[in-house]
């Protein structure tokens, strides 16, 4: 389905749910092929976002509320990031100024109903900026996602307004930040017997894994007000050499996540031993 008639039956149907799905399934399918013919999974990580921000866009559009300057539609946390594996949580926050006007509830509850109908692993929240600010001061989590954003729809000064505040002493200090994300760190390891040589790992929490390269990633943004960890070598934090090694293990720890999700056909991140020869089968690897 090309993006014209996408868009053509998303905004014109009476319910966009079966154009919505077939051109995501279309996508996914495209996009899994391409994986197992050796496309560079970033590219594919990034590209299945664009789908996702694609169809909710035009699902936004269809919404009177759509044309107010005081609501949006935001990415957060891996998706905020621009990060989307096949089966991978897809979380949104539904910004407002002030609050959720009366005459926007009803379609707020049918575009949020929508959402589900997508058979999407979809995560939301609605609040104001008022009420985002407070859930980050009181839940690192929250905190947290809201360090990474992007706005899919709705005006993008009320995402830059709140990345303002989050980012300041007004939420958290970088150092009580910093804190609370190495308490939370050293939690996750001893959940995964605190070793990273495990037969069946997690590629997203065991020690070792994803979780702790996005770990540094948070912890430099909120000090440095970094988007990118290729940064740090611009203060002599990691040397080009070692946000190369960096990239590359995320990128390894990438491809398997990918691949497992495929074959798992759900958000799986545990590399089981059920798993495993597939896996290695379809990376390319032989005994």
């Amino acid at each position: 389905m090309d993006l014209s008639a996408l868009e053509s039956r998303i905004s014109q149907d009476n319910s966009p749910v079966v154009a919505a799905r077939a051109y995501l399934k279309e996508r996914y399918n495209a996009d899994s092929e391409a994986f197992r013919n050796g496309e560079d999974v970033r590219t594919l990580v990034r590209a299945r976002a664009n789908t996702v921000d694609r169809v909710l866009r035009l699902i936004w559009n269809r919404y009177p509320f759509a044309q107010s300057p005081d609501i949006a539609l935001i990415a957060v946390g891996g998706y905020g990031r621009g990060e989307l594996h096949p089966h991978s949580d897809i979380d949104l926050l539904i910004l407002t100024r002030n609050g959720v006007e009366q005459a926007w509830q009803d379609d707020l509850t049918a575009f949020i109903t929508l959402l589900w109908d997508l058979r999407l692993d979809i995560g939301h929240s609605v609040r104001s900026l008022e009420e985002s600010i407070s859930s980050a001061k009181d839940d690192i989590t929250i905190l947290t996602n809201l360090l990474e954003t992007r706005t899919i729809a709705g005006p993008d000064n009320l995402r830059s307004e709140l990345s303002e505040r989050v980012y300041s002493d007004e939420v958290s200090t970088d150092r009580n930040y910093f804190i609370a994300k190495r308490e939370e760190q050293q939690q996750r390891h001893q959940k995964y017997g605190d070793t990273e040589y495990n037969l069946e790992p997690n590629v997203k929490g065991s020690p070792g894994a994803l979780r702790d390269i996005q770990t540094i990633g948070w912890i430099t943004k909120r000090h440095f007000g970094l988007q990118n960890i290729s940064d740090l070598t611009r203060f002599s934090i990691l040397t080009e050499e070692e946000h190369q090694i960096l990239l590359q293990g995320e990128t390894f720890l990438w491809r398997l996540r990918y691949g497992l999700q495929l074959i798992a056909d759900r958000n799986e991140n545990r590399l089981l031993f059920d798993h495993q020869r597939a896996l290695a089968q379809m990376l390319g690897y032989k005994d």
